[in-house]
């Protein structure tokens, strides 16, 4: 096997006993170049390509530059795509994309209710399951045509000109070029990579397709005919099938088993990254239509709830004080709104309204359940006890508090030690779990004594009473109707265990 090697090793250097047959293919390279059609691009003797062969590439520089101009625009490219795209669809198909484009969609925005976001979504749940068919494959082929031509006409042919006329200049067809002979040497590379974009340059696609494509894009003219295409297919198959290119390389790296290895297209799937955009673009109005609904929801929860009454009431711990760390690139305050929110619910509320429900109801009421009089007291009890828990947290972070002295420590340093920036979030993500905590510990035995308001509801409708034997006496003490009170304890605790949800529960949850 050693041998072997060092045979082909030899060959192909020139060295050894197979010198002589190394001399033999060149000698017969050099033969077949004399007797080839295209002979003129080549002097086999000294080694140096034509002005014939610059001729050659000059022309075809000339007859691809509109494509090469038109292919290079950002704009021409994106309605290529879609227009091949679209020129394989059927009805069905147009429709519903129709449907799911922005300007409809928009459109739809202003009749459709609540319901938009299921249809959306069904559009392109449908529009998903037929992106299978054959003509979508068709639509992928036909664009493998235009990557194939513009991996063509972006060969870079003025600066393989320049090698023969240094003042050629990119796009200039007036000024006649002067074009002198090149070592072949030089040439090589520009060779092999001419070759390897010829590769599946194949005559009898169907370019009629891709034409009226372009031509539909340029607005119904031509980038360049047709029939003028079809004739330089028919020119730069007839000199590869000569193979006076691969003749050239060959004896100009003396090297008769020089060839191009084919580099293949790579090949853009037309339809997989169009249906990829057009459903992370369906999926961003539904995730923001769903966010509107989610926001509109909320503030109706809120004003339902607050009324006009101020919801900001943390020092620290609140969303107009995150505006340093969020400036920074650096995570803010998730639940300041939420644990606001929580604080003034309990002291405008619950320490008020429904301490005064609690006092009358489990005090003077004479409950035939004690055990349930006793959940809803350590309800209560539960979600009053919170409070100084939330107080602590907002005063640590004040600037002389166990959190705030870190932070602005660290806030100080994180314009120029980035390592900060860690150090902060892993603090701010602890306050934020702290705030988290509290809030779903505090949800729990709300609903508790939201349920209890709920079975006292139903039990003042009952006849005879179940649950508190003496209604009409507890109705002594209220000056408001004691049913109105609880339906409406009852009511403002069911909203804002909705407003907590909606404030701490990510959309997709």
């Amino acid at each position: 096997m050693p041998d072997v090697i060092d045979k082909v090793i030899n060959f192909i250097s020139g060295d050894g006993d197979t010198a002589s047959d190394k001399d033999i293919l060149l000698k017969q390279l050099s033969k077949e170049v004399s007797q080839n059609k295209y002979a003129k691009f080549f002097r086999v003797k000294q080694k140096e390509v034509d002005p014939a062969f610059a001729q050659y590439f000059y022309n075809l520089y000339r007859a691809v530059y509109p494509l090469q101009m038109f292919l290079k625009n950002p704009a021409n490219e994106a309605k290529i795509k879609q227009i091949t795209l679209e020129a394989f669809l059927d009805k069905n198909m147009m429709e519903t994309i129709k449907a799911l484009s922005p300007e409809t969609i928009a459109e739809r925005k202003k009749t459709a209710g609540a319901e938009l976001s299921g249809k959306l979504q069904e559009d392109l749940d449908w529009l998903v399951s037929v992106f299978d068919s054959p003509k979508i494959a068709a639509a992928d082929k036909c664009y493998d045509l235009v990557s194939t031509i513009k991996r063509f006409v972006f060969f870079d042919f003025c600066s393989l000109l320049r090698k023969f006329d240094p003042e050629t200049r990119e796009g200039d067809f007036l000024t006649q070029p002067k074009f002198t002979e090149v070592d072949a040497g030089f040439l090589v590379p520009d060779l092999a990579t001419f070759l390897s974009v010829l590769i599946d340059f194949e005559e009898h696609s169907d370019w009629k397709t891709v034409f009226e494509i372009f031509k539909y894009c340029k607005g119904g003219t031509d980038v360049i005919p047709l029939v003028q295409w079809n004739s330089l297919l028919l020119s730069i198959n007839d000199v590869r099938q000569s193979k006076i290119f691969d003749y050239i390389g060959k004896i100009a790296t003396g090297n008769p088993v020089w060839e191009i290895k084919p580099t293949p297209l790579v090949r853009e799937s037309l339809s997989a990254l169009w249906l990829e955009q057009k459903t992370r673009e369906v999926q961003e109005v539904i995730l923001g239509i769903a966010e509107s609904q989610r926001t509109a929801q909320k503030s109706a929860l809120v004003n339902a709830i607050f009324g006009s009454a101020e919801t900001a009431r943390l020092h620290n711990y609140a969303p107009e004080k995150e505006r340093i760390l969020l400036d920074k690139g650096i995570g803010g305050y998730t639940y300041a709104s939420a644990l606001n929110h929580l604080y003034v619910f309990i002291q405008d509320f619950i320490e008020k309204e429904v301490q005064e429900l609690c006092e009358l109801l489990l005090i003077r009421g004479k409950w035939t359940d004690n055990a349930a009089s006793r959940l809803m007291s350590e309800g209560y009890h539960e979600v009053i006890a919170i409070i100084p828990e939330i107080t602590a947290l907002d005063e640590s972070l004040d600037d002389d508090g166990n959190n705030g002295s870190r932070l602005r420590g660290a806030l100080l340093r994180v314009d120029r030690d980035k390592t900060q920036n860690r150090y902060i979030n892993s603090i701010i993500s602890s306050v934020n779990e702290e705030a988290l905590n509290m809030i779903n510990r505090t949800v729990s035995p709300l609903i508790v004594v939201g349920k209890h308001f709920k079975m006292l509801m139903d039990d003042f409708q009952k006849k005879p009473f179940e649950l508190i034997m003496n209604w009409k006496e507890l109705g002594l003490y209220s000056k408001v109707p004691i049913s109105q009170r609880i339906a409406a304890a009852y009511k403002k605790v069911n909203y804002f265990v909705q407003l907590m949800i909606l404030e701490t529960k990510p959309p997709e949850e």
